[in-house]
């Protein structure tokens, strides 16, 4: 299914106001996942797609943190927003840069936790070379993911997952009577692999993915290039084939027709004049 390319402009513009930002305070990020697969093998967004994912290493990800914590708008007329872990009525445990101009309904996810359109931003950290360890932290962060989908859920999908809310309705009142919301299942799910000792490897363990391939050699984040991407130039591990090599395996193979699809999602944008269709 190929992605509205309006919506594809308006992610893009989002991804040229973060790299301004960044650039501005010489912070250091990477396309990633697909947006920098896309890079490499379509030269921009792959073409059934509209979604965009940049990384950075711990470091740099709280230097973000802390600069979005005083200065959280990317522009003047405050459209472009960072938002951040453990902000109010904000859902994820992980950045997201958003164009308030849009607003986004999910399905399992309630409308209070509503983004606009948005660029993801993910934190990779020292990996565990434990293999005790590892499971450890994997297990322990896609439990406190799904503890916080118990969380926001709404809009609940058709099928099975109508029989699964219903189920959980005992559940909501634990949360209530122990006053467990989604800010601190983010803020604790943020916490995980941040404090991780230095070792050969790096991944993104906070997002609760729980797995293994998320893990790449930590020397692939060594070092800068700029690669093409809509016709701009943004920053990529410069072993970048290594990268995508270590989690999509032979990327340059286009997928079947049946596999080509993106995560669907309702738009409504212009504060609800206008619906339109996309994935993610």
């Amino acid at each position: 299914m190929n992605s509205d390319n309006r919506i594809k402009g308006e992610v893009l513009n989002i991804l040229k106001y973060f790299d301004a930002y960044c650039q501005k305070r010489g912070i250091r990020y990477y396309l990633a996942y697909g947006t920098l697969l896309g890079a490499i093998r379509h030269k921009g967004f792959i073409p059934w797609d509209d979604d965009i994912d940049v990384i950075l290493t711990t470091g740099e990800y709280y230097r973000l943190k802390d600069c979005a914590t005083e200065a959280p708008f990317l522009d003047e007329d405050k459209r472009y927003r960072i938002r951040l872990p453990g902000d109010a009525d904000y859902c994820y445990p992980y950045i997201k840069v958003e164009d308030t101009n849009y607003k986004i309904r999910e399905q399992n996810i309630a409308d209070k936790y509503s983004t606009g359109l948005f660029i993801d931003v993910f934190r990779v950290d020292y990996w565990p070379e434990s293999h005790l360890i590892e499971t450890f932290q994997l297990i322990k962060a896609r439990t406190i993911l799904k503890l916080n989908e118990i969380c926001v859920r709404g809009n609940i999908a058709p099928g099975k997952y109508r029989i699964i809310d219903k189920m959980l309705k005992p559940v909501d009142i634990i949360y209530r009577i122990f006053g467990l919301k989604t800010g601190s299942f983010c803020r604790l799910l943020e916490s995980q692999g941040r404090r991780n000792i230095k070792s050969r490897y790096m991944g993104n363990i906070m997002s609760g993915s729980g797995r293994r391939s998320e893990r790449i050699d930590a020397d692939i984040l060594d070092d800068q290039v700029y690669v093409e991407f809509e016709g701009l130039r943004f920053p990529a591990p410069a072993q970048y084939d290594a990268y995508l090599r270590s989690i999509y395996g032979d990327y340059m193979v286009i997928p079947d027709r049946e596999h080509q699809t993106g995560h669907e999602y309702n738009i409504i944008a212009d504060k609800g004049r206008n619906m339109i269709n996309g994935c993610t």
